[in-house]
């Protein structure tokens, strides 16, 4: 690393004191200068280079927020430290308290100053409005004052801003906020529980890979494994969405591709999740995004905006099969379209998933309010989304007439209190062994209970 020599410094000054003179008179608007505070010899580095590009980062997001307008930014990289100097469109005081929050945001931030300017060149100090100046690195005493009187050795300082520096490093590992690190786990845990439910009739649970000869429960843990950073990157474009919900489907898509090929590479080509990566990576996308337009969101407004993003996806996708206008070969669900009318899981979301909406978000909170636990309660919301969805895995299997079959079983079932009874329990057990031994498999109804899960999780941990 280059060290940098009090010519240098003093040279640097006068050059952005000339840069900010020149921009605002070219724009006749206030100014914001942005500098990186390193004590020592060696001011310019990669790492202290992002510092600054973080800095400036932060400062969109509030200008955005605050309703400011960046009219030019300019950046220059001296020896003596990265520079960026920004024309601004807004209130020189509202802008100095949106750059002070900046920098008292984090234990990082005192390695950056931000300096305003407003249209005539008056620099707006903390002090006019109500604010202290910046403390020393060491203590809480202002800066200008431990400086003058040398109360801190240079090793204390270097040290110090080595720390705050890691600091820093470590911040940047991190690339999105707490929500979607939230909202992507809650989504993983909802395909881990759905998977470790037992019983579950003819589906892989702990106990045995129910009607399935090519995955059983590791199966699952090593698909949900891979599919985590679909979650988290699903979460994450919700979240920064700007436009209509129905634009952010297309992006969602592309997560999607990537996403099924992870999950195929880590099952050794073997499909445990696909349809669940398109349920539950709507879901999410559509939580961050209704959190973003509002603190609070309940499972009908998350369902409202998944509805919104996939609306017209029926007739875009299946009803065209009907008319001849599809060349291509068709999927399993699309021929079930072709052959029962079944719209399968792009109707389901498109109508915004009422066997979620009426049938399993209530039966699962009434289950867990009855005393059941989770295992117990999910295993009983299984079996009462099994009597109304019409399950495409079970059509593509089998037929109408064993579906129709399967919802008679489930609703004898549910009718003799499902896991709340004795009786009830014993039937699920032989349930299992009946559709494992038919090879009857509901696949369609365990990835709705595991978004259903997922929006109960949402809105229990939104209450907190």
């Amino acid at each position: 690393m280059d060290q940098v020599t009090l010519e240098a410094i003093l040279a640097a000054k006068e050059r952005l004191a000339f840069l900010q003179a020149e921009i605002r008179s070219e724009y006749q608007l206030p100014v914001v200068s942005f500098t990186t505070n390193i004590p020592g010899i060696v001011k310019n580095s990669a790492i202290i280079q992002k510092l600054l590009q973080a800095a400036v980062d932060r400062f969109r997001i509030a200008a955005r927020d605050c309703s400011f307008s960046i009219v030019e930014e300019r950046f220059i990289y001296p020896l003596t430290g990265p520079t960026a100097i920004l024309a601004v469109d807004g209130d020189a005081d509202k802008l100095k308290q949106a750059c002070m929050a900046i920098e008292e945001s984090g234990f990082y931030t005192r390695l950056f100053d931000i300096d305003v300017f407003d249209a005539t060149g008056r620099q707006i100090a903390r002090s006019s409005l109500g604010h202290p100046e910046r403390s020393c690195f060491l203590c809480n005493q202002p800066a200008v004052l431990c400086r003058r009187l040398g109360r801190h050795s240079s090793t204390e300082i270097g040290d110090n801003v080595a720390w705050r520096l890691s600091a820093f490093s470590a911040a940047v590992t991190n690339p999105w906020p707490a929500i979607v690190w939230n909202i992507g786990s809650w989504a993983i845990e909802a395909m881990l529980m759905e998977a470790a439910c037992t019983p579950a009739p003819g589906l892989v649970d702990r106990d045995n890979a129910g009607a399935h000869q090519d995955m059983d429960f590791f199966s699952f843990l090593m698909s949900s494994s891979a599919l985590a950073g679909s979650m988290f990157r699903c979460a994450a474009a919700g979240w920064g969405h700007q436009g209509t919900p129905a634009a952010l489907l297309s992006v969602l898509r592309w997560i999607g591709q990537d996403g099924e090929q992870q999950m195929l590479q880590a099952t050794g080509g073997v499909n445990t999740q696909k349809g669940l990566l398109f349920l539950l990576g709507i879901l999410t996308a559509a939580t961050t995004y209704t959190l973003q337009q509002s603190s609070g969101t309940t499972a009908d407004q998350i369902l409202d905006t998944a509805a919104a993003m996939t609306s017209g996806l029926v007739a875009r996708e299946l009803a065209i099969l009907k008319i001849g206008q599809a060349n291509v070969r068709l999927t399993a669900g699309e021929k079930l379209y072709v052959k029962y009318g079944v719209t399968g899981i792009r109707g389901e979301i498109e109508a915004g998933v009422p066997s979620i909406r009426v049938q399993g978000l209530p039966v699962l909170k009434a289950a867990l309010g009855q005393g059941l636990s989770l295992n117990d309660a999910l295993v009983h919301t299984l079996l009462s989304l099994m009597t109304v969805v019409q399950d495409t895995t079970i059509l593509n299997r089998h037929g109408m007439e064993i579906l129709d079959e399967v919802q008679d079983h489930a609703r004898v079932i549910i009718d003799q209190g499902g896991m709340l009874t004795t009786a009830g329990r014993a039937q699920i057990g032989a349930l299992d062994t009946a559709f494992i031994e038919r090879n009857i498999s509901p696949g369609g109804v365990a990835d709705l209970l595991a978004a259903t899960y997922f929006l109960y999780l949402v809105e229990t941990n939104n209450k907190k």
